[in-house]
């Protein structure tokens, strides 16, 4: 890859989420996001990240429904976002070719979960 991008900074943990709230800069938003709750500027178009599990299974995409496709969530954080109005910092422009963007959706198809199998235990009576 050309730039590392660093998706864990926010898709961390057991869950891929680190529970917080981010403005990841999308085009024509109008949502306040997490600031109606928070009146901090920092919330302003914020809204909670996403676990990564089973992600390919949970378009659209975004708060609003904004992208059909991991291709284009990818996309989309490659520009660094595109509203740059309360950008949280973090958000910036990666260098990534074509492999490294198809590699990206590859990798986020392989969080889904095969399904949790429980056998209940024969309890006495």
């Amino acid at each position: 890859m050309s730039a590392r991008p660093k998706c864990a900074t926010c898709h961390s943990g057991p869950n891929f989420t680190d529970e917080g709230f981010h403005n990841i800069g999308l085009k024509g938003n109008t949502d306040e996001g997490r600031y109606a709750k928070v009146p901090v500027k920092a919330m302003r178009g914020a809204f909670k990240t996403p676990t990564l599990r089973d992600i390919a299974l949970t378009a659209p995409y975004m708060h609003n429904g904004a992208y059909r496709t991991l291709e284009e969530v990818v996309a989309h954080y490659e520009r660094g976002g595109d509203n740059q109005e309360n950008l949280d910092p973090a958000i910036k422009p990666l260098d990534l070719t074509d492999q490294d963007k198809k590699d990206l959706v590859e990798f986020m198809r392989h969080f889904q979960e095969t399904g949790w199998f429980v056998t209940l235990p024969r309890l006495p009576q």
